[in-house]
Parts: C-alpha cells; sequence; structure tokens
C-alpha cells in the first residue's frame, strides 16, 4: 500500500499557570503561560527575576484572577480547611488556573489538595504529587476541641494546630 501524504494534527498547545518554584528552580515550560502578580511578588532573588523576565518575553501573561473565580477557590478551600494554609498567592493561581482551565504547576501540597477538589490538574515541580486529598481542622493538642480560628485553646490553654482529619 502506498500512502501519498500523511497529515499529522499539530498537538494542542497546553496552558500552565506557574507557581514561584518554576522562577526560582529555572523549570522550562512550553506552551501559553500564565502567573499572577501576587506570584511575581514572592520572587527575591535575581537569578529568579531573570527566569521570570524570560518567561515574559516568551509570551507568558500576568494577570489578576476573575474575583468569580477567586470566591469559588476560597469556598472550596474552606469547605476543606485548606484556607488556613493557603496564601493570597496560592488562592490566585488556583483561581487562575480555574479560568483558563490550564494545569498548575507547583509542589504546594495545599494547592494540590484544593486543585484536586477543583478538578484542575497539576504539575509537580521537584516535590512527589500528593497521595491524597486531605481535609483540614484545628484541633487542640490538649483537650482535642476543636475551633475555627483560635491559636490557643481558650478551655485548656494549649496550642490549637491545624490537623489533618482522619478518615
Amino acid at each position: 500500500m502506498h500512502i501519498e501524504s500523511i497529515t499529522y494534527a499539530r498537538p494542542m498547545s497546553r496552558t500552565y499557570v506557574l507557581d514561584a518554584p518554576v522562577f526560582i528552580y529555572g523549570v522550562h515550560v512550553s506552551g501559553t503561560m500564565y502567573t499572577v502578580p501576587e506570584v511575581t511578588r514572592e520572587l527575591k532573588s535575581s537569578q529568579a527575576t531573570v527566569v521570570l523576565q524570560e518567561f515574559l518575553k516568551e509570551g507568558m501573561k500576568i494577570e489578576e484572577p476573575l474575583k468569580k473565580a477567586v470566591d469559588v477557590v476560597t469556598e472550596k478551600a474552606k469547605s476543606t480547611g485548606d484556607h488556613l494554609r493557603l496564601s493570597q498567592a496560592d488562592i490566585d493561581l488556583l483561581a487562575k488556573a480555574l479560568e483558563v482551565n490550564g494545569t498548575l504547576v507547583t509542589d504546594d501540597y495545599s494547592v494540590q489538595n484544593v486543585a484536586a477538589r477543583l478538578g484542575i490538574e497539576t504539575q509537580p515541580i521537584q516535590q512527589a504529587r500528593i497521595k491524597r486529598v486531605l481535609k483540614w481542622r484545628r484541633r487542640c493538642v490538649g483537650c482535642g476541641r476543636l475551633y475555627e480560628t483560635e491559636a490557643i485553646c481558650p478551655v485548656c490553654g494549649s496550642e490549637v494546630r491545624v490537623k489533618p482529619v482522619k478518615r
């Protein structure tokens, strides 16, 4: 059988939302790329700033997420207890990934945890991917009471820590 021409479909360009370690470690990413202003403010080293500039030359966009997406992420993070562990940069990254239907490139386990609950694909950088999705709550290390916001137990005076809920 003779084939006169073969047409190959062009691979679809993937969309990535990049967390700070991408710039800190100088990880190569190709495709449509986004990050959020809060992440750029986290970059302290001149090397990370140089890498950021290179990504900008390659067409990466720095954009705030839509408020609607931030609200969805915040509510999901509250439902899992991860809001106790996420920074504003983390929330904004998740919101942007949700908004652009992108893959979130991050090593942050709390970010990966919420991403899994939101159906956002993640790509770890240097750490292993999360093994299971967790739910978190605040528990007194002394008496075991549960709290929403306290750092010190008002009943026994012990420290209140964020702990995963056991299955």
